[in-house]
Formats: C-alpha cells, structure tokens, sequence
C-alpha cells in the first residue's frame, strides 16, 4: 500500500469525530462502548453505537447499525469510508475520557464481510503503528465470502 493513500484527510478525521461523537453521546458500559460512522460519496455521514445483549451472540457490532442507517436513507451502497472507535471504560464513573482515548479500531471479521457486501471498494480507518491509516476494504478481506 502506498504510504501517501493510507494518509488521513480533513474528510477522514471528521469521520472520525463523529463516531466519537456517537459513542460519547451513548456510551453506557456493557451496552454501547463501539462507534462507527460510514461516509458516502455524496459526504453524508452515518454513525451509530454497538448493541449489546445479555446473550453476547446476540450483540450487534456499530458498523451494522450505521450501515443499516445508509441502506435506509438508499446510501447503502455509495459507502466511500468506514470507522469504528471504541471508548474506554473510565476507572471512575465520572471520569472524563479524552478524544485521544477515544481509539480507533478495526471491523471485526463480520463486518468485514457485511461491510464488502455493500460497499467492496470502500476504504476503512484501522490503526497503524504512528495512528490510524485508509486500508482498502478489499485488502482486509483478501478471500470474500461468496454464494
């Protein structure tokens, strides 16, 4: 990968602002902990929080719900740009969390593949050794599943 591509734009840390946002606004522990925000080609944003469940195969990870959200908004398949972060549980209750705590996170296997369902040529936000860099979605899941 070029080392140029992988290089955030004002676009990119937006995005992640707002999956940020997203799960500061809802972060409760044990229930909403993920953020992810979607971008499609037209810029319009699309964040959710992760849904857990007492039953953990039940959960549903962030990246599902904000798809969900473009799909209805007929955006589904104009995603350009892909982030999840997920917030840190605060030693204290009420102890302030910092955006930088706030960390970027890579889709799991799952949403890799949902996520190349709708939006194979996207590119996702991951960490990377000096902060977070563009993958090509295709790179992450190399070997797609398909019918």
């Amino acid at each position: 990968m070029d080392a140029a591509a992988s290089m955030l734009s004002a676009d990119d840390l937006a995005l992640i602002d707002a999956a940020r946002a997203v799960v500061r606004a809802h972060y409760r522990y044990g229930a909403h902990t993920v953020g992810a925000a979607l971008r499609t080609a037209s810029g319009q944003v699309f964040a959710a929080v992760n849904l857990d469940a007492t039953v953990g195969r039940l959960a549903v990870c962030a990246e599902p719900v904000a798809l969900g959200h473009a799909v209805l908004a007929n955006q589904g398949r104009a995603i350009t740009t892909v982030v999840a972060v997920r917030h840190p549980r605060p030693a204290h209750a009420h102890e302030a969390v910092s955006d930088e705590a706030i960390g970027v996170v890579s889709p799991c296997g799952g949403c890799r593949d949902l996520l190349f369902d709708y939006a194979p040529d996207a590119v996702v936000i991951v960490p990377g050794l000096a902060g977070p860099v563009r993958v090509p979605l295709r790179e992450l899941l190399p070997l797609p599943y398909r019918r």
